[in-house]
């Protein structure tokens, strides 16, 4: 990439934050310095809105994509811009069939930022998190349904979604052992990213990308040009034009500091 990009998306866990959470001093350096000079600045994560405290007034953007992409969020007013949700029936169709084979996992659900999250016991022990119940689900329209699985299990539960689902939901993964991550059909940071990026008059080729992890992948596909942080997984890396190094050495300013 010659020119200075025009649009930066980033990831956070595993990219951005680093191992304890935090943006450091220089990735909030590197991005102030890049919004100074005109670039626009995207988060594009899996979290959940009340997730995102690490980012809050430490970073110059407004505009984050939120559960993979299915609501992108104005940071600082609060307001949801757009949302692409799934239908709680698919998603409770989907797990009904997969337990009716014998399957196991534990499910939740994330909603709109003032709906929160639903979870079966033992999704997250520990926490004291409303119960989540199929027929409550079926009749909702969520942006991400989760499944925990065990070691064993992930590849069976997995394989299934991917062969029987592909055409109505949107199954990934990010960097929590066993987690299963479904949105509506067409929901990623990378086609969520497109359209946006068409209002606001920027190409891919004006675009650079970061991440490390299977949920990146449309979004490092999209971009003119991509980085996998050093500590991504394999596939992510193929994918990348880049390697840079690892999210808690810096990665993300090293590449920016090229331009900015």
């Amino acid at each position: 990439m010659q020119s200075p990009p025009r649009l930066i998306l980033v990831d956070l866990d595993g990219t951005l934050l680093g191992a304890d959470s935090r943006v450091s001093d220089r990735n909030a350096a590197a991005l102030t310095r890049a919004s100074l000079a005109g670039a626009r600045v995207v988060v594009a994560t899996g979290r959940p809105a009340r997730l995102l405290g690490p980012i809050r007034g430490i970073l110059p953007l407004s505009l984050v994509l939120c559960y993979n992409g299915a609501v992108v969020l104005d940071l600082v007013t609060g307001e949801v811009v757009q949302s692409r949700l799934l239908d709680g029936a698919l998603f409770v169709d989907a797990v009904r069939r997969l337990r009716g084979d014998g399957l196991e996992f534990i499910l939740a659900v994330e909603g709109l930022p003032e709906v929160g999250s639903r979870a079966e016991p033992g999704f997250r022990p520990g926490a004291d998190v409303p119960r989540a119940e199929l027929d409550e689900i079926a009749t909702a329209r969520i942006a991400k349904g989760l499944l925990r699985v065990d070691a064993e299990r992930f590849a069976d539960v997995w394989h299934v979604l991917d062969i029987g689902y592909r055409e109505t939901l949107t199954v990934t993964r990010s960097g929590i052992p066993g987690l299963i991550e479904i949105s509506a059909a067409g929901v990623s940071k990378g086609t969520v990213i497109d359209g946006l990026a068409k209002e606001w008059g920027i190409s891919r080729a004006e675009t650079i990308a970061f991440g490390d992890m299977p949920n990146d992948l449309d979004m490092l596909r999209w971009a003119g040009w991509s980085v996998a942080m050093g500590n991504a997984e394999p596939e992510v890396k193929l994918a990348a034009s880049e390697v840079a190094v690892d999210h808690d050495a810096d990665g993300v300013a090293r590449i920016l500091e090229r331009w900015f």
